[in-house]
């Protein structure tokens, strides 16, 4: 029996003790060949860490088409010390017309250590919304029978 608490001591210290970052994207512009995604990262932990060198972007196009992109961040310096921001750059590795007027945008973002961080954006005001709320304005947009251009 003593055996079966300390594994589960060591798995609740384990998840408690896992990095957890905090991202704001600050521009994602898509005419910008060269750095055109900005963005502010926080370790939210006592714990060191670093960003992952690429973030997964997907988006909903005007047409209801998902797309998504790979974004690779152009400072070699990603060590994210605990509770100190960081401001980043970011390119894409193609370039995609559609993609500033893509809407319900989502940024992940992964640190070495611990869960990635997903940034859920409704439009190019760039101002994060909630899963549950992101989820339910998706499902709104995708399957609603009404064009979005005037005839």
């Amino acid at each position: 029996m003593g055996t079966l608490i300390d594994i589960l001591a060591k798995a609740c210290s384990w998840l408690l003790e896992r990095p957890t970052l905090h991202v704001r994207i600050r521009e994602d512009d898509a005419d910008q060949e060269v750095g055109g995604l900005q963005f502010e990262v926080e370790n939210l932990s006592d714990k060191v860490t670093s960003l992952d060198a690429t973030i997964a972007a997907s988006y909903l196009s005007i047409h209801r088409i998902q797309r998504s992109i790979i974004f690779d961040v152009r400072e070699g310096d990603r060590n994210l010390a605990p509770f100190t921001p960081k401001q980043y750059s970011a390119s894409a590795r193609e370039v995609q017309t559609d993609r500033g007027h893509g809407w319900f945008r989502t940024y992940s973002f992964k640190p070495t250590r611990g869960r990635a961080c997903r940034v859920r954006l409704r439009n190019a005001t760039l101002e994060p919304i909630g899963f549950w709320r992101f989820w339910f304005e998706v499902l709104w947009f995708r399957y609603r029978e009404v064009s979005p251009y005037p005839e």
